[in-house]
């Protein structure tokens, strides 16, 4: 229990009459206050504010990030200046709608069709940024207008002279797709079934059809361009070099995103091989090579139920692709929506579909094959051949020439397994009860065929 403080009597008798005096003090202070109008809030406003902290002035605002595919760059939209008015609004629209978009609502908000022209959003992000205006062809007698393109159409080139050589004064790029040695595994397409057999690695595959069309085709006249001629990358990047940029892909929009160390290398594996390699390629062709057509091999595959214990299906199929089947996402990417409207103006569309018919033909001949469909959502179809279909892949749009891009044969196939095991032999070897060339040379063949069937109709027509 605390002692309260007390005053004695005593003490009481001396402070008593100070306390009185101070008392009559503060009276008279508080009399005199309140006459001269001295208020509590008179008080108040003249006491000094406290002094608070300075206000930051708001950050600005950072203007929206275009949308590019990986490793895009944002384009230059007065590069399609060359193509004003040199495309009908009924070609243009058509192509759009029946091949290049998957639906209408893939380009909608992206791209406005108007009377005389087409509007293009610069970049879908920012309409801030503005539009490019695509103006059609109104007179109709300037439908020949030249186009700008480095490629020759086929209908261009002279009549067949020497019959064996029906390709003579074309220019052809074979892409060997992947690149196999050793970065098979890094890019997923390889695989081991059983011992002591050979693995089945995509790139060398290609590689060797590739090789096998580039003498095939010279023999008939062609000058033929390997756009990678061995085991080994085009691009000089590597995983590495692309670390950074990964953590920026994973990062788009959160900047504080926590990126686990095994997901950034992932990332820049993907980058290396799926981007950077595919890109660096098309610069060549592009730039360098500029041939007349670009022939894309490929091997396709089912899925693995199981990716570590790989096991043979009983599927196996062909199909061929041109560029088309944009989705929604693609077109919002501004770099892609600007290849996909070069496409459209240098009408690659109208030498990719009758060419694919043809080498259908010959490949579903050669190979024994039924196709393969898709859904309508990652390929279209666009006429009623069931081989070819339009898919939007970075290699067929890339190329800015007419592309035709191969899928044949399922490499986990237990009878394609045993094709590839067997090499590049000569003649014909039994499989499941049918005399068989290799694999390679089948392959080749398949596409030789169609091209030889297409261009002496084309150029003996004129």
């Amino acid at each position: 229990m605390h002692a309260r403080a007390t005053i004695s009597s005593k003490n009481r008798r001396v402070f008593a009459p100070a306390m009185k005096r101070a008392a009559g003090l503060f009276s008279m202070s508080l009399c005199l206050g309140l006459a001269a109008g001295w208020t509590p809030e008179v008080y108040a406003a003249t006491k000094k504010p406290a002094e608070s902290a300075p206000v930051e002035a708001p950050k600005p605002v950072p203007p929206p990030s275009p949308r590019l595919a990986p490793l895009g760059q944002v384009p230059d939209w007065n590069d399609l200046d060359s193509y004003q008015r040199t495309i009908t609004k009924e070609d243009f629209e058509h192509q759009l709608r029946h091949c290049y978009a998957r639906n209408e609502e893939a380009f909608a908000g992206k791209i406005e069709l108007f009377g005389d022209f087409a509007r293009i959003i610069r970049q879908s992000s920012d309409a801030g940024k503005g539009y490019y205006d695509l103006h059609y062809l109104t007179d109709r007698r300037k439908t020949n207008a030249g186009i700008d393109r480095y490629w020759k159409a086929p209908w261009h080139l002279p009549p067949v002279v020497i019959d064996s050589r029906p390709l003579e004064g074309l220019r052809i790029a074979v892409d060997a797709g992947h690149i196999g040695g050793d970065f098979a595994i890094k890019e997923g397409r390889y695989y081991t079934i059983g011992e002591e057999t050979l693995p089945i690695t995509e790139g060398d595959m290609t590689l060797r059809t590739a090789r096998i069309l580039e003498h095939d085709l010279t023999l008939l006249g062609a000058e033929v361009l390997l756009v990678r001629p061995g085991p080994f990358p085009v691009t000089a990047e590597r995983p590495p070099d692309l670390m950074g940029v990964a953590r920026d892909w994973l990062r788009r929009g959160d900047a504080t995103r926590y990126l686990p160390g095994q997901l950034v290398e992932t990332t820049a594996d993907r980058l290396f091989y799926l981007s950077s390699e595919i890109r660096t390629r098309a610069n060549k062709v592009n730039e360098t090579e500029q041939p007349d057509l670009v022939l894309c091999l490929h091997f396709n595959a089912e899925p693995w139920r199981n990716p570590y214990r790989p096991t043979f299906t009983s599927r196996n199929h062909t199909h061929i692709l041109i560029n088309g089947c944009y989705s929604s996402s693609e077109i919002s990417e501004d770099d892609t929506r600007h290849e996909m409207i070069r496409r459209i103006l240098q009408r690659t569309y109208n030498y990719e579909l009758p060419m694919a018919n043809a080498i259908a033909r010959t490949m579903a001949d050669e190979t024994d094959l039924p196709s393969m469909g898709y859904d309508g959502v990652q390929g279209k179809s666009v006429n009623d051949n069931p081989y070819v279909w339009a898919r939007n892949l970075l290699a067929n749009r890339r190329y800015f020439c007419p592309v035709i891009f191969f899928e044949p044969y399922c490499m986990n196939n237990r009878e394609v397994h045993a094709r590839v095991q067997a090499g590049e032999y000569r003649g014909l070897r039994e499989f499941k009860g049918s005399a068989r060339k290799n694999i390679y040379q089948e392959y080749a063949d398949g596409i030789t065929g169609g091209l030889v069937n297409y261009f002496r109709q084309v150029r003996n027509a004129r």
